[in-house]
């Protein structure tokens, strides 16, 4: 595909950051007043600016709502407001201060479950699940990405709507009359593997030394489940990474993952990748990356016909199967799922169309035959939308994608296909089953 390229802000080392803006979805029933509760029952969250305490008692409310382990909150007179995981409502006064205390309540109507509610129910829980345009918990209620705006170098958490889809009415406003830039994607899971702006690494380097730029936070906008939202748009010189994550496979470990694309914007560029890489950001040989990829590069290996294909970043080569010709079809979706899972000695790549249709098994069998990649070394770093080693030159469009520390089921494959088709990609009216 013809790569096209906009104008990117510089990226500053210091933003200021506007707190983030939480849709409350939950009510509060006052529950007691002067009640004791236990200070030792506190979940400790970051304050950011909010110093001691979360302030008044909708500040608190606003905080219970982005946490799934919080089930009340206390308003102490001389203390402000605290969060709490299973308050102690009878602790009597050897809990400490006199408190007004609510217990959180959800709404009637639940947000269907997210991707990694699938997998979870099929014993894979995520362990690291990055999306632009939806949560991917039910119960998720957090940042999905944060936004740097060209004008005043400030940057905006971008939350979720009532239907876990992303409140983009919030950047509109935010990005009003100026320029918007993707600058972290949040992990949704537990882990905290957050995507940032990738450093430099082996293979691109721009001008002055300088990282990886980030991608348009505006330029593409697509429809999902009735509602118009951002994809991350890569035009090339673009990527995320972390380097130090929590929870991903290593070694010859199992593991799986994901990622929703479109299907119409990719190139034969190195390279557009999802998944495991080396944590030092240069190429450490074969065997030290493990990441599903979408695109027509035919560096390594390739399908049949003209691509694009679904195939695995192994390092030194992208594969479509065990053999550098694979019997693995070209993908024509609007919107693609790939998935590429490894364990010792085997790999596997799915494929299909995130608006319906089946999952097909693209290759499941041994690793490559040249002997290369018999032994796994993988090292957990996370990556999108480059190589391993920082390789800048691929074009794509991501919109989710998710990874898990196991060799996932067919079965839970199956169900996590299911319930993205039925998230609504393309759909400019809800979709209803």
């Amino acid at each position: 595909m013809t790569r096209r390229r906009s104008a990117m802000a510089h990226v500053p080392s210091v933003v200021l950051c506007v707190p983030l803006l939480v849709s409350a979805m939950d009510h509060y029933e006052l529950v007691t007043t002067g009640q004791a509760c236990p200070e030792s029952s506190r979940i400790r969250l970051p304050c950011g600016a909010c110093g001691p305490d979360w302030g008044n008692v909708q500040n608190c409310k606003d905080q219970c709502s982005a946490s799934d382990l919080c089930t009340h909150i206390a308003w102490f007179q001389t203390n402000g407001c605290r969060i709490y995981s299973g308050c102690d409502l009878d602790a009597g006064a050897g809990g400490g201060a006199q408190a007004d205390v609510y217990k959180r309540a959800y709404p009637a109507h639940q947000r269907p479950d997210g991707s990694c509610d699938v997998l979870a129910a099929h014993g894979s829980p995520c362990v690291a699940a990055h999306s632009v345009v939806r949560a991917l918990y039910q119960r998720y209620h957090g940042p999905i990405y944060r936004v740097l705006r060209d004008s005043d170098k400030s940057a905006l958490d971008i939350g979720v709507d009532s239907e876990g889809l992303a409140d983009v009415s919030a950047q509109d406003k935010f990005c009003a009359g100026t320029g918007c830039y993707i600058l972290r994607i949040y992990d949704q899971s537990p882990r905290g593997n957050h995507l940032d702006t990738a450093p430099a690494g082996g293979a691109c380097r721009l001008p002055g030394g300088a990282g990886l730029k980030p991608v348009n936070a505006t330029r593409e906008q697509v429809a999902i489940g009735g509602h118009t939202v951002y994809g991350a748009y890569f035009e090339g010189r673009q990527g995320y990474r972390n380097d130090k994550t929590n929870g991903v496979a290593t070694r010859e470990g199992e593991e799986s993952m994901y990622m929703v694309a479109r299907g119409d914007h990719y190139n034969e560029g190195c390279c557009f990748d999802y998944g495991n890489a080396e944590t030092n950001d240069l190429d450490d040989g074969e065997g030290t990356m493990e990441a599903v990829y979408f695109g027509s590069s035919h560096g390594g290996g390739h399908g049949q016909g003209a691509g694009p294909w679904v195939m695995a970043d192994l390092e030194n080569g992208l594969w479509a199967g065990d053999e550098r010709v694979a019997r693995a079809p070209s993908v024509g979706h609007r919107f693609v799922m790939a998935m590429a899972k490894g364990k010792a000695g085997g790999f596997a790549l799915k494929g299909g169309s995130a608006q319906g249709g089946s999952l097909t098994t693209l290759w499941e069998g041994g690793r490559p035959k040249n002997g290369h990649y018999d032994h796994m070394k993988l090292q957990g770093a996370i990556i999108l939308g480059i190589g391993g080693d920082a390789s800048c030159a691929a074009v794509g469009t991501f919109y989710e994608g998710a990874m898990t520390a196991d060799y996932t089921s067919d079965t839970a494959d199956n169900a996590l296909h299911a319930n993205i088709v039925a998230s609504g990609y393309g759909q400019s009216a809800p979709f209803i089953i």
